[in-house]
């Protein structure tokens, strides 16, 4: 058995739940964008905005980011163990595969029967043969990737990995500390600056291909703060009682401070240009964002760590079909929420009873799945 850091595999089931949550969150709050939505964000009552709002912008801030630090370091050790040539295939493998299954196979089965019904797109009475052929005339596949935006950009990521790596190898390895407070709070402020500019240009929402570069400044750090967490071997020093302060300080004081942005940033009026542009609520928010994503890193990590660190049978068993729920849980929470459209709920009340019973389905059915031998090795 590989040596694993069963705290990582614990850590990584969790934020994939949260993938599968915030999914649910975009479908009943409108905030966001999503195969099928049922509502919009401006006709909720202030409890469900507040709710909705909170957990979407909260997540959003740190999660997708944490994922690339993990990915990060592991594709470093990967590189280093393997060599490129073994590495890229690995890669194209383990990623390219599953990201084409989902473009070409779930993506417009998914457009196709779910989301025709609404009788707002030409293919309403097409047959699916040729809805399929002008989807692949149209090119429209280049923006199906839907939730595995995150798995083409990371093939990016590893491919700029090595090419850096190609031009400047790493002569010696050194192991240093983790990389102290200021220091963190440095990144934060130049990954924040990034944010801004970028957004001046490409605003949140705003997507090319399925990928919104208006997050990509945090992604990208932490990405390669992964892979040098790896090359410095600093990664597991993470774990300390010392950087759960991290994690205490993105609640204790990240969410008061996200609640007076909201209060004094426009929210309650409706004006609110957080997302992009030259305004000071876009700089304040890129800036709140960018600490919530490094102290939500370091503070889990250390937190899962600490506390999280043993294997049960039933944390296995997520584990092993934590990416099976990642790339099979859109059909299958789209699915449910329309099934669900007719039942007379508020958006919130729906919200908690989708969620679980879409990411219990979503295990079971990628439980099932991987019994395919050749579908267990790319969704390990």
């Amino acid at each position: 058995m590989r040596n694993r850091l069963i705290y990582v595999d614990n850590l990584r089931s969790f934020v994939i739940f949260l993938v599968v949550v915030m999914h649910s969150n975009v479908i009943y709050s409108g905030m966001g964008r999503w195969y099928y939505t049922e509502t919009n964000f401006t006709d909720l009552d202030v409890v469900s905005r507040t709710v909705f709002g909170l957990f979407g912008s909260f997540a959003l801030a740190w999660f997708m980011g944490f994922l690339f630090f993990i990915s990060g370091y592991f594709a470093a050790k990967s590189l280093k163990k393997k060599g490129n040539p073994a590495f890229i295939k690995e890669r194209i493998f383990r990623l390219g595969i599953p990201l084409l299954f989902y473009v070409f196979t779930i993506n417009p089965l998914m457009i196709y029967f779910f989301i025709k019904h609404n009788g707002l797109y030409s293919y309403e009475f097409m047959s699916f043969t040729d809805f399929y052929y002008d989807m692949l005339k149209g090119m429209s596949f280049v923006e199906g990737t839907g939730p595995l935006w995150f798995v083409e950009a990371l093939l990016i990521f590893c491919a700029l990995y090595v090419i850096v790596r190609k031009i400047f190898p790493v002569s010696k390895e050194i192991s240093k500390p983790v990389p102290s407070y200021r220091k963190i709070i440095l990144l934060s402020v130049l990954t924040a600056a990034a944010s801004f500019a970028i957004r001046l240009v490409c605003p949140m929402g705003t997507a090319y291909g399925n990928l919104q570069l208006g997050f990509f400044a945090s992604y990208i750090v932490l990405f390669f703060l992964g892979t040098n967490s790896a090359e410095k071997k600093w990664f597991e020093k993470i774990v300390s009682d010392k950087n759960i302060i991290y994690l205490k300080l993105s609640f204790f004081a990240g969410i008061p401070a996200w609640a007076l942005l909201m209060i004094f940033g426009g929210a309650l009026s409706g004006d609110m240009p957080i997302g992009g542009g030259f305004y000071w609520q876009t700089a304040v928010y890129a800036l709140w964002e960018s600490f919530i994503a490094f102290m939500m890193t370091i503070g889990l990590i250390a937190f899962f760590g600490k506390k999280f660190h043993r294997e049960s049978r039933l944390s296995r068993f997520v584990s092993q079909n934590s990416f099976g729920v990642y790339i099979f849980h859109s059909p299958i929470i789209t699915g449910i929420a329309i099934l669900c459209s007719g039942i007379a709920l508020p958006m919130l009340a729906k919200h908690f009873i989708v969620f679980p019973v879409s990411y219990i389905l979503s295990l079971a059915v990628s439980f099932v799945l991987r019994k395919i031998p050749y579908l267990a090795r790319i969704t390990a």
